[in-house]
């Protein structure tokens, strides 16, 4: 009875190893190609690349964004300056403003610029008209 135990324990094992070779692929007659192929490999890179410029031009977009300000344009002793609607400020206009006229209700599109000469009014640098509205209304 100890005799066929050696013999049981051998040919399972034998059974376990013939079993637990892997399958060989139908490809060629040997091991093919494992992992993914040269046209795969270039499809994801092109697609990472690609992906990648996408976020990097989306960011660079907002980042760089000039910021707008609406309000009316007022004519004073020191020029032009436009009440922002929004922050309740009042900005000294500098820059492309020939087109804005007193009494104007206007869009701005430009460049706030903090006051070099130490007198405490904000600037706003303007590049473009974006929208006339016409008259302000008091």
């Amino acid at each position: 009875m100890n005799v066929s135990s050696p013999l049981r324990t051998s040919a399972a094992l034998a059974l376990c190893l013939l079993l637990g070779l892997p399958a060989l692929p139908q490809t060629n007659g040997g091991y093919g190609n494992i992992g993914p192929s040269k046209g795969e490999v270039i499809g994801i890179i092109a697609g990472a690349a690609a992906a990648l410029t996408v976020v990097g031009l989306l960011i660079y977009h907002e980042t760089h964004k000039h910021p707008s300000i609406t309000g009316c344009v007022v004519s004073g002793a020191d020029g032009l300056t436009l009440k922002n609607e929004k922050d309740k400020k009042v900005y000294a206009l500098s820059g492309d403003s020939a087109a804005l006229r007193a009494g104007e209700r206007v869009t701005l599109k430009g460049k706030k610029i903090k006051d070099s000469i130490g007198n405490g009014k904000p600037s706003f640098q303007v590049e473009k008209l974006t929208k006339d509205y016409g008259t302000c209304n008091p």
